[in-house]
């Protein structure tokens, strides 16, 4: 079985289903992607990133960088059919608490488009940011970001850790995040351009995710000082 295609692999040795012709995130294993929610270390560093929708789903994704430079995707937000004040209050809503190093964004929202809020402000990100929501606008160079989350969603069966573990894939979705579970394995290849995938599918979830990624390339937390190594730097500071 272990030379059979890999979609085919995938479904009859490693009981993956999810595959099917012309997948794009041929990579994706739910059970290699998906974990259960958890309270996410303080240290990590965190981060936003949004794809905006009206008629079409906004999404806003939160995510957390570990000291080994794997993203967790912790929370989402997917919602259609609200204006750019009320996607704002649930993304503050939902932010409340937390503080991030940047967060990025669709850079569409920053183009003057004859959008006016109420506040007299000239785009989406300008609206956005009367609520106190700070984007910068991301990277639209759609193949590169999907060869980054490529890379970001692959593992390797035969890398494993010092256990006979197989090592987990750099980017890794807490099961809360069910848009993003429910969409991004389900999308296709672009039949005119195949390196890229199909706009005409439910992409939201992964534009998101693009956006980010070209945002943070190979950035992450710092780990904790030791007891040891706290003593050392307050030593050489005096």
């Amino acid at each position: 079985m272990k030379s059979l295609p890999e979609r085919l692999r995938k479904a009859y040795l490693d009981g993956n289903w999810d595959v099917f012709e012309g997948q794009y995130f041929t990579e994706w294993d739910k059970n290699k992607h998906v974990v259960p929610a958890f309270p996410v270390p303080i240290p990590f560093k965190r981060f936003r990133a949004y794809d905006h929708g009206r008629e079409a789903p906004a999404c806003c994704k939160w995510y957390a960088v570990d000291y080994d430079g794997r993203i967790w995707v912790y929370k989402e937000l997917y919602v259609k059919g609200l204006n750019v004040d009320q996607i704002a209050l649930k993304i503050n809503e939902m932010s409340e608490g937390e503080m991030y190093e940047w967060s990025v964004a669709d850079p569409a929202i920053f183009a003057n488009m004859g959008f006016v809020d109420k506040f007299g402000g000239q785009t989406i990100a300008e609206s956005f940011a009367k609520h106190g929501i700070m984007f910068i606008p991301a990277s639209n160079r759609r193949v590169d970001g999907w060869q980054l989350m490529h890379q970001y969603l692959h593992w390797d069966e035969k890398k494993v850790d010092l256990e006979g573990r197989i090592i987990p894939p750099k980017m890794i979705y807490f099961n809360t995040c069910y848009d993003s579970i429910r969409t991004i394995p389900a999308l296709v290849h672009d039949t005119n351009k195949p390196e890229d995938l199909d706009s005409k599918g439910e992409d939201h979830a992964a534009d998101v995710d693009r956006y980010f990624l070209m945002s943070l390339h190979e950035q992450a937390s710092r780990r904790p000082l030791t007891e040891v190594e706290r003593k050392l730097k307050e030593m050489q500071g005096h």
